[in-house]
């Protein structure tokens, strides 16, 4: 089967803009937090460049190249000890980047949306980025809020876990991307986030329509 170019000329941008609000959401929410780390290492910035990871960028090449497409970028470094509250900050501050992928999500829905009143006719690119950049943000907010280390998830989760159990979590903690891995492994990692998908498939559904969803998956 070829290469479907159309596909990853759409993907790439959507996949590389959703990464880098989510990192720009975490590093936003820390310097509210009162960490000045972010701002000083460059990274309160809306420029996809400043947040790129090598490695998570080079993933994405490859799995577009196997027809779906996902990575990571660059993990912004904070200091929790700034933070007026280190329990309440930090927890925000992990929430912050899945947060902004809904939002984005949510902005692209509304856009969509509003296409589809319109009775627009969108170009096969511009149809495909739209519903990428969609699904792709809510695959970021599932995956990241796995209460699973180092995911975001898994900060939340140590910080609202009782005193005497979060030190056993922590040593779990450095079984966690075994724990992920063994999961995309065995397909249940898929499985997770496919049910999560179909239960916003169905909010988007009854807030908009059927036939709102039927147009928007069109363009895969």
């Amino acid at each position: 089967m070829g290469l479907n170019l159309t596909y990853i000329a759409a993907a790439f941008p959507a996949i590389i803009i959703a990464l880098a609000l989510h990192e720009y959401g975490h590093a936003a929410m820390a310097v509210k937090m009162g960490d000045p780390t972010p701002r000083l290492q460059g990274r309160l910035t809306l420029n996809p460049m400043a947040h790129l990871d090598p490695a998570g960028t080079f993933f994405i090449i490859m799995t577009l190249l196997m027809g779906f497409g996902f990575g990571w970028g660059k993990p912004v470094q904070t200091n929790p000890m700034y933070y007026k509250d280190f329990r309440s900050g930090t927890i925000l501050v992990a929430i912050a980047g899945p947060a902004m992928n809904l939002a984005q999500a949510m902005l692209a829905i509304g856009v969509g949306f509003l296409l589809f009143l319109q009775g627009a006719q969108l170009p096969e690119f511009a149809h495909l980025f739209l519903v990428v950049f969609i699904i792709i943000n809510i695959v970021l907010m599932v995956f990241n809020l796995l209460p699973v280390p180092p995911l975001d998830g898994g900060h939340v989760m140590e910080q609202v876990l009782p005193w005497e159990m979060r030190e056993g979590y922590r040593r779990f903690g450095q079984y966690g991307i075994l724990l992920l891995l063994g999961l995309m492994f065995l397909g249940l990692l898929g499985y997770i986030i496919s049910f999560f998908m179909g239960i916003v498939t169905f909010l988007i559904q009854s807030a908009f329509g059927t036939d709102f969803v039927r147009w928007l998956f069109s363009g895969l």
